[in-house]
């Protein structure tokens, strides 16, 4: 179904894959790269299990702010078992994304405006910084960029 490609940005995934994928991919560090494509690989999953239910009970919702979400949640006893399982799998996966980003974001923040002070964002540029420096990084950053790591491997 040619409308289930803005899916990903339906469900509320658009705002993370947007700060993971800002510029070249090339420029990227791998686990940008690698966290984008696992919430893309979610959203094409949704995409398939999901359209039929989004067709007939959401079809005339306008996409954003979260809408979709609460049409599909309106309607939660009545989508199929594997829409809702796959939802609830997304929705579990993207959160997680977000509070380690969150994490990393928080416990690196001497690092970011410190030894990485002077890089331009975007790209991924500062995450390849911090772990280009996670030698002398604080604990607290090693553990919040180890967390991230984690999430790829599984």
């Amino acid at each position: 179904m040619k409308q289930m490609i803005h899916l990903p940005a339906r469900l509320g995934f658009l705002p993370l894959l947007a700060i993971l994928s800002v510029g070249s991919a090339s420029a990227q560090t791998d686990i940008a790269k690698a966290i984008q494509q696992k919430l893309a690989a979610e959203a094409t999953k949704l995409e398939n299990s999901c359209a039929d239910d989004i067709k007939q009970y959401c079809s005339t919702v306008t996409p954003g702010e979260g809408r979709m979400i609460y049409c599909m949640q309106a309607h939660e006893d009545k989508i199929s078992t594997k829409c809702a399982f796959d939802l609830e799998e997304a929705a579990t996966d993207v959160q997680l994304s977000a509070d380690n980003l969150k994490d990393a974001i928080i416990a690196c923040h001497a690092e970011i405006t410190g030894v990485c002070g002077k890089t331009l964002p975007g790209q991924g540029r500062i995450a390849a910084c911090l772990i280009a420096n996670k030698s002398t990084a604080s604990k607290n950053c090693v553990d919040a960029l180890g967390k991230l790591e984690a999430m790829v491997v599984h």
